[in-house]
């Protein structure tokens, strides 16, 4: 975290800012979560832990941009940690929250992933133990490449949307519908 020049436990060298943050500012418990893009398809959720290998380049999903063909050896290998959800094709993944706040209690937990190619927000529903992806689900497609997801102190989810235009970036909240 910029702010406090903190990490998780366990976690190494991690993507890990303000959205993996409770309200309290205290990180959640084994929430290292990494986002890797790969080209053309397989973009990752990973669960960093220390020591565990998760085999990028030699297996992934992605695939040359011109030809189509492998770029990687294949996609599982045994001493190779597989990844926890992935996306193909490709929603060019930016921007990952974990949803701790009050505005949509049914969503706490739920992982959230903006997407740039996919100019989409996808809800990844975790199991009771948050270390299984149950189901993923687009909540928004449509509006602008995604550039990054993160949870307001107020609750809400809030959505910065690129504008290639040359104008300020959009910011969109999310409400609840009554």
């Amino acid at each position: 975290d910029e702010d406090t020049d903190t990490v998780p436990d366990g976690c190494d060298t991690c993507a890990f800012g303000d959205d993996t943050l409770d309200d309290d500012g205290d990180a959640i418990p084994d929430a290292c979560d990494l986002c890797p893009n790969d080209p053309q398809g397989g973009d990752e959720l990973n669960r960093d832990q220390v020591g565990l290998n998760y085999g990028w380049p030699v297996i992934g999903y992605g695939v040359n941009y011109r030809s189509g063909s492998a770029i990687h050896e294949g996609t599982m290998r045994e001493e190779m940690e597989h990844p926890d959800h992935f996306w193909v094709p490709s929603i060019a993944a930016s921007g990952l929250m974990v949803y701790t706040g009050d505005q949509f209690p049914e969503w706490q937990g739920n992982i959230f992933a903006g997407g740039l190619a996919g100019q989409q927000l996808a809800r990844l529903t975790m199991s009771v133990d948050a270390r299984t992806v149950e189901r993923e689900e687009t909540l928004l497609q449509g509006l602008g490449r995604v550039r990054d997801v993160r949870q307001g102190p107020d609750g809400y989810i809030y959505l910065a949307i690129e504008n290639r235009g040359g104008a300020l970036t959009p910011i969109v909240r999310l409400e609840p519908v009554n």
